[in-house]
């Protein structure tokens, strides 16, 4: 790839997680055009349609992905979701399954309980696609459904916390987190996500403890050093 194209990718994908979707759908588009044909260009674009409502365009975006790597789960759920949606209900179940076994390759699966690990890695899957295309209920029920199968993995309910953030449900969000803090109470992560709810709830003195409590452990955090210095100035200026 030249580093043109590289620069074109970049952009549309930071465009994407901007939630600058028009600039996201050109700027990817245009690196196409010049011969970046990939699977996540494809399902990046896939997940701008979907958000759009043009539900044929995101279906074939997803196929494409798919045709580039069939073991791309996050497209083959995708691809499942918008199946389903539309009425193709059979093709849907068919994505579905796929994406299923694709959770069966090596580091996918959860050492010592791999029929646990491939269910939990499916909900995951489904609750990190449904928050992507803005459905935070349905995400917080697949978060629930993987938590429930595989109830000691704090990643799992960090994520959840911030579905249930993205939602508004903010106490029941920084409950999941001091669950995770109770158990693991150097975790970085879910620090960095507890002191953004408390802010959020306005308990600004208690964020600003669990951001330097995170930066402690992990001094060169930049996004936690960023919710700090910002912070101080609010305060500050307040």
């Amino acid at each position: 790839m030249n580093s043109d194209l590289s620069i074109l990718i970049t952009i549309g994908k930071r465009a994407y997680a901007e939630k600058d979707l028009r600039q996201a759908e050109k700027t990817l588009r245009e690196a196409m055009a010049g011969g970046a044909n990939y699977p996540d260009i494809h399902y990046t674009l896939g997940l701008i349609y979907h958000q759009w409502g043009k539900l044929e365009e995101a279906v074939r975006e997803f196929e494409s992905s798919i045709s580039l790597n069939p073991e791309y789960t996050e497209a083959l759920l995708s691809l499942s979701i918008t199946l389903g949606e539309i009425g193709r209900y059979e093709e849907a179940r068919v994505a579905h399954q796929k994406a299923a076994d694709s959770m069966t390759r090596p580091g996918m699966m959860t050492p010592g309980n791999q029929p646990a690990g491939k269910i939990a890695n499916l909900h995951a899957e489904l609750g990190a696609l449904y928050l992507a295309l803005g459905k935070t209920e349905d995400a917080i029920v697949e978060y629930r459904k993987s938590l429930s199968v595989a109830p000691g993995f704090p990643d799992l309910r960090i994520r959840l916390a911030i579905a249930l953030r993205e939602a508004g449900r903010l106490e029941e969000g920084l409950a999941e987190l001091e669950k995770t803090t109770a158990d693991r109470p150097g975790l970085v992560s879910a620090l960095a996500q507890q002191g953004v709810i408390l802010y959020l709830l306005g308990r600004k003195e208690e964020a600003q403890g669990a951001w330097e409590k995170a930066l402690y452990r992990d001094p060169r955090n930049k996004l936690v050093q960023l919710y700090l210095n910002a912070l101080e100035r609010e305060l500050r200026s307040g």
